[in-house]
């Protein structure tokens, strides 16, 4: 009889352990998804205005989440893409030495912004320069953008972990309320 009796508690203390694990989970994802949340509010961040005409749903609040996230990366891209004409920076010519200030290399009329032939060394021309400082502009933009977009993923994996462990929990429940449908004497031990 001992042994009926053991074998009926293991059931129960499986998903017991399995509800145990559910919970642990969704404490896991609550803690990514609070980590995420404090390193992006330690930066100080609140969301631009896109336009001054419209300035978005979310404009001075602080980023401290997924979609004040999304909504300055949506104002830098908007910004970025006013100052370099909507080019990215993979568009934008790269003539200039790595100071902006000088030709890295003799270019033709066809590499440059304003249409010259340039010898390496030479200054910038005006426009050229002006191309530079909207290269640069575009490559900053693109590594803030990608940092938002990296603490939106944090989040969705923190919100995801979160639903895992809540369906974990489930399971162990149907596993409880099964066990105790189909063997009633585990009640009572």
């Amino acid at each position: 009889m001992a042994n009926s009796s053991n074998s009926a508690k293991a059931p129960k203390v499986l998903s017991l352990l399995v509800g145990i694990i559910g919970i642990l989970v969704v404490i896991i994802g609550i803690s990514v998804y609070a980590f995420a949340s404090s390193q992006l509010s330690s930066q100080h961040i609140t969301v631009e205005a896109v336009t001054d005409d419209n300035p978005g749903p979310l404009f001075n609040k602080p980023v401290r989440g997924p979609f004040t996230a999304m909504a300055q990366a949506s104002a830098i891209r908007q910004h970025s893409d006013a100052a370099t004409g909507g080019k990215t920076f993979g568009e934008l010519p790269n003539v200039a030495t790595s100071d902006g200030k000088t030709y890295r290399s003799d270019v033709t009329m066809d590499n440059t912004t304003d249409g010259m032939t340039h010898k390496a060394g030479d200054a910038l021309s005006a426009t050229d320069a002006k191309t530079y400082a909207a290269r640069a502009t575009a490559q900053q933009a693109s590594f803030l953008i990608a940092s938002l977009f990296v603490s939106v993923i944090a989040f969705g994996v923190g919100a995801l972990i979160v639903g895992l462990g809540l369906v974990i929990i489930v399971i162990s429940l149907a596993l409880l309320s099964t066990i105790k449908r189909l063997n009633p004497a585990v009640d009572r031990s």
